[in-house]
């Protein structure tokens, strides 16, 4: 038997399928500015200044060219036993009053986009991610409950330009013909979950916390955020209609239904091939992965986001929670920065002197024990960082090892090597920071204050110095383009600490691969081939291969390299207060 996994990204389709060893047996990809250039989009999307959106039949299109390319191949579509996936998160789709009888009477005769577009929606574009139009109900949003923390509190972020609440805000504002003409209001992975089971279905619940609008305590739809979304006319009651009421939770897999026949009809697939609700991308990634509670995921490209297993609410509007997309009572913290290989590699170039892109001095000094920066500190933001939230800065300083206080601010540090090695402790120490929160204290973990325990404060959080110097992550999985640098990497390690282990991968398939390994526990779960408590992460932690990953060693002494870490807290927190 084999699980399907879509990928509904901004610039692609793309679909796996596993077999039941969780091996990749067969990938498609649809490029939508090659295959589907007709739609004149640019990276897959029409961008107007600040608005940005993605015409809905590309991505009908976009489907069955995708399952075309399967059959073509010579897959066997009749073995598929579930599909599951992922979608681009915050963006929305309007289904149009009527839509779910077009979806009902699909023939095999015709393609989806004939079919459906754009009779089936009331608005032929849906906002993408990349939209920064929302700016006056983002403010309106928040004004509402009392700021950007109380906000944060209750939906797991602030107001975001491209989350789903303000731009259905702004669409019943500027578009109230299409808004009235909307049955249902759809995120873009209960979009395509609706039109592989044939009719509309819920949102999910994990995905449904990227939109400001659902209270993650309560497990609902906050009242006071859906009265300020919603137009005057049919008011709260109007809008909770066009979301479809409750959404599906992810205590348990749910089973939306079996796939249309349109899909059997035309593609082959078996009738009995059963539908389990597609999540967001970003959800879908901690998916891909063996990940347990109090593990951590780094990836190191042109930003850096640190992705956390977690059983603790504590909402910041510096980053995101989630509900968790397959495991009970617990979340998904999201910590995005700007600044990661670009800062890198502003470094290296005035390092090397030149533009050559060789990365063995910075490297070199990166590992280089005898370079001392133990009463040295920077930060190196050329462009305006998200946490903390602050301009484009760049900052050096020396400070007083016992107090933490800062002793000198310099503009150059005297041999500019200890920048390669100070850029990559800020980063590391910044992302150890932000996410000692949201971790459970480990016994294992050592208080390095004997005599005080002062208290430290970090963007809106002001806490006991241990509150950091005992959390560390249970294992630490590195991807993105920088995992492949063991200087980097191994800098990381040191600095975060992780109790069982530093590991990498390369992950190019790791939201379909997410949406694949969900779909097969899914089947297994529902059809009872597993015990009911066997729960996602114990069926990954059994069943996923561990050839696929690289353990990372780290030499010397890792307690003391951790505890020393340790000591800068003091003075990063003492540094970023003087930023703006």
């Amino acid at each position: 038997m084999y699980y399907l996994g879509f990928d509904l990204s901004t610039q692609q389709l793309k679909c796996l399928a596993i077999d039941e060893h969780l091996r990749i047996v067969h990938s498609e990809v649809v490029e939508f500015e090659k295959e589907l250039a007709h739609y004149g989009t640019r990276k897959g999307v029409y961008a107007h200044d600040d608005v940005v959106d993605c015409p809905v039949g590309m991505w009908l299109e976009a489907l069955d060219l995708v399952m075309k390319k399967f059959v073509n191949s010579g897959f066997d579509m009749g073995s598929v036993g579930a599909i599951s996936g992922s979608c681009q998160q915050h963006g929305s789709v309007y289904w149009r009053t009527g839509a779910e009888d077009l979806l009902q009477g699909l023939t095999p005769s015709e393609d989806l986009v004939k079919q459906l577009y754009p009779n089936a929606f009331s608005r032929d574009t849906a906002p993408n991610w990349q939209d920064h139009s929302t700016k006056v109900q983002c403010g309106r949003m928040e004004a509402r409950v009392g700021g950007p923390e109380e906000l944060a509190q209750i939906t797991g972020s602030r107001a975001h330009f491209r989350f789903t609440g303000p731009q259905i805000m702004k669409i019943a504002e500027h578009e109230p013909e299409a808004y009235a003409d909307t049955e249902s209001i759809a995120l873009v992975s209960s979009f395509l979950t609706s039109v592989l089971c044939g009719k509309i279905v819920p949102l999910e619940e994990a995905d449904a916390c990227g939109m400001n609008l659902y209270d993650i305590t309560a497990r609902d739809f906050s009242e006071k955020l859906v009265e300020v979304v919603a137009p005057k006319e049919n008011g709260a009651e109007g809008l909770l209609r066009r979301l479809g009421g409750k959404v599906v939770t992810c205590d348990e897999p749910v089973l939306m239904g079996p796939i249309a026949g349109y899909f059997v009809d035309k593609y082959g697939l078996n009738k009995n091939c059963k539908i389990f609700p597609f999540t967001g991308d970003n959800l879908a990634t901690i998916c891909s992965l063996p990940l347990e509670k109090n593990d951590v995921l780094v990836s190191l490209g042109t930003s850096t986001t640190v992705l956390v297993i977690t059983d603790q609410y504590h909402p910041s509007p510096n980053y995101h929670l989630f509900i968790h997309p397959t495991i009970p009572k617990y979340y998904m913290g999201m910590i995005c920065f700007s600044n990661g290989a670009l800062a890198r590699e502003k470094i290296r170039d005035a390092i090397n002197g030149d533009d050559s892109n060789d990365w063995k001095k910075f490297n070199d000094a990166v590992l280089d024990d005898s370079l001392d920066n133990s009463n040295e500190l920077g930060v190196y933001f050329p462009l305006g960082e998200i946490v903390p939230s602050v301009k484009a800065a760049t900052k050096r300083i020396i400070f007083d090892k016992k107090t933490g206080e800062i002793l000198e601010e310099k503009e150059a540090f005297d041999d500019p090597r200890h920048d390669a090695k100070n850029i990559v402790e800020s980063q590391a120490l910044s992302s150890k920071i932000r996410v000692a929160p949201l971790l459970n204290g480990n016994d294992s973990a050592k208080n390095t204050q004997t005599n005080s325990d002062p208290v430290v404060k970090f963007d809106y959080d002001s806490l006991r110095l241990s509150e950091y110097t005992n959390k560390r992550p249970n294992r630490v999985y590195f991807v993105g383009g920088a995992s492949k640098n063991d200087a980097i990497v191994t800098l990381f390690a040191e600095v975060l600490g992780a109790v069982n282990g530093n590991y990498r991968l390369e992950t190019p398939n790791s939201c379909a691969l997410g949406g694949c390994f969900k779909a097969m526990w899914s089947d297994q779960y529902n059809s009872g081939k597993i015990s009911k408590s066997t729960t996602f992460d114990k069926f990954l932690a059994e069943n996923f291969p561990k050839e696929d990953l690289e353990a990372i060693h780290v030499d010397g002494d890792i307690e003391k390299k951790w505890a020393s870490y340790n000591k800068k807290i003091v003075p990063l927190s003492n540094l970023e207060s003087k930023l703006k």
